[in-house]
């Protein structure tokens, strides 16, 4: 599987690097490791059937002239204000209710996974986005998450919530998979690790 996320990390960078903002080129469109990182975190949570449906719907796109991680920011932007952003809505791959309802079953059910990590290690949520919530200065977990998800086809969505069921039936947290897939590609031992960290150095300042 190493291989296919490297692939699909490959195309998406490449997506990312024409994305265009308001502001300019963005300082984390220069960064490939820190990128590498966050999506190789996630992809490694995810079975090979995932894993190959995404790579396919990135093909897709890249043979339509479509750039999915563009359209991921222009969705998180009308969700978050949506009268405020009607022309770029327009202007979106519309999102059929079908992916709409399958988005939502998965955030829904990764909400208490967000929840449940955020009690049991609150000085690492404290360098997270925000659970929920609209128009503050940091997009929240549930707005990227439901951004993200609207770019995938339905297969890709049914084959990822099939995933997160397969890991809660092994009382497994998707949430905590993927954040502490982060930390060890970063050099960390795992999640209770990164915590006492900063722990250490909140009781030494």
């Amino acid at each position: 599987m190493k291989e296919l996320i490297k692939e699909i990390i490959a195309l998406e960078w490449a997506f990312f690097d024409k994305v265009q903002n308001e502001g300019g080129r963005a300082d984390c469109q220069d960064d490939f490791r820190t990128f590498e990182i966050m999506r190789g975190s996630q992809y490694e949570a995810w079975d090979e059937a995932t894993l190959e449906s995404w790579r396919d719907d990135l093909e897709a796109a890249k043979a339509e002239g479509r750039n999915p991680l563009a359209e991921k920011y222009g969705y998180m932007m009308i969700i978050d204000a949506p009268e405020e952003n009607r022309a770029l809505a327009a202007m979106l791959p519309p999102v059929s209710e079908e992916k709409k309802n399958l988005a939502r079953e998965i955030t829904k059910r990764l909400a208490p996974q967000n929840a449940a990590f955020a009690a049991r290690y609150p000085l690492l949520a404290a360098h997270a986005r925000p659970l929920s919530g609209a128009g503050g200065e940091c997009t929240s977990i549930e707005t990227y998450q439901t951004g993200e998800l609207w770019t995938y086809s339905e297969r890709t969505l049914r084959l990822l919530a099939a995933r997160v069921s397969e890991l809660e039936a092994r009382g497994e947290s998707y949430a905590e998979l993927v954040i502490e897939n982060g930390l060890k590609r970063r050099g960390f031992a795992g999640l209770a690790h990164a915590e006492e960290i900063l722990r250490t150095r909140r009781a030494g300042d």
